[in-house]
């Protein structure tokens, strides 16, 4: 039987908690071959997510790291947290074939994981990330991650970079779309459903357990997006590519 670990980082997220919840419980009554573990890793919530995490899983850790909360540092916070996380679960992670990381926030579906499940199988593939976009865009399809994203070519990409093609011709678009800007995408529908990236996130990640293991997160200047150094580990171990068809949705919209 597949073994998948679903990790999340949460910090007063106590909207989202009952919905990924819910998301959770969706895959285990869709893939019932695979074997799903959920861990949440929560930090200096002033909301109720400390309770609710409490209420409706098994397996968590509760930390209290008194940061400040500011842009200034946040990278470098989220790289040591993600680093805390990963090394408290050191002695259990050999169990899994794959670990499914998903940032707060996310909406995701059955579909969309049944859709990387299908990609991280082909050759050479250690790491499967989605195509997501931002609830309040819709219908239009801008990849928001663009900060943590690096193409095959080693272009980091900017706030306005148009990363793949927003397929929605209607007349609504992100004001960082390329239908709004004028700007060609980097990848159109001729480059096909997966593209390789040097680096790349989006908020629910797929990635093979042996490549995890040995990959950790840092940046060297606060500019950095904590990703970066992460996702040269991983390439190390193999590819890692975004399977377009596998679509999340990021929003604070509830």
């Amino acid at each position: 039987m597949t073994k998948i670990l679903i990790k999340s980082l949460v910090r007063d997220n106590q909207r989202w908690i009952p919905f990924f919840k819910s998301m959770v419980d969706s895959l285990e009554t869709k893939f019932p071959d695979i074997q799903f573990s959920t861990w949440i890793f929560e930090n200096d919530s002033i909301d109720h997510t400390k309770k609710l995490i409490r209420e409706n899983f098994k397996n968590y850790y509760i930390q209290k790291f008194d940061h400040p909360i500011d842009s200034a540092t946040r990278t470098r916070r989220l790289a040591k947290y993600r680093n805390t996380f990963k090394e408290k679960m050191v002695d259990i992670l050999p169990a899994y074939d794959y670990v499914l990381l998903v940032d707060s926030n996310i909406f995701f579906s059955q579909s969309s994981l049944g859709r990387m499940l299908d990609t991280i199988q082909k050759p050479g593939i250690s790491m499967v990330c989605p195509h997501a976009c931002v609830q309040t865009s819709l219908p239009c399809r801008f990849f928001y991650d663009t900060f943590a994203t690096i193409t095959a070519r080693g272009e980091k990409c900017s706030q306005f970079t148009n990363v793949v093609e927003c397929e929605h011709h209607g007349p609504t678009h992100d004001r960082h779309c390329h239908h709004a800007m004028g700007n060609p995408p980097i990848y159109t529908h001729h480059d096909g459903r997966i593209i390789d990236f040097n680096s790349c996130f989006g908020g629910f990640v797929l990635i093979k357990r042996e490549a995890y293991e040995q990959s950790s997160w840092s940046i060297k200047d606060s500019n950095d997006c904590e990703h970066w150094a992460f996702c040269e580990d991983v390439r190390k171990h193999g590819r890692i590519v975004m399977d377009k068809e596998a679509n999340v949705i990021w929003t604070e919209v509830f």
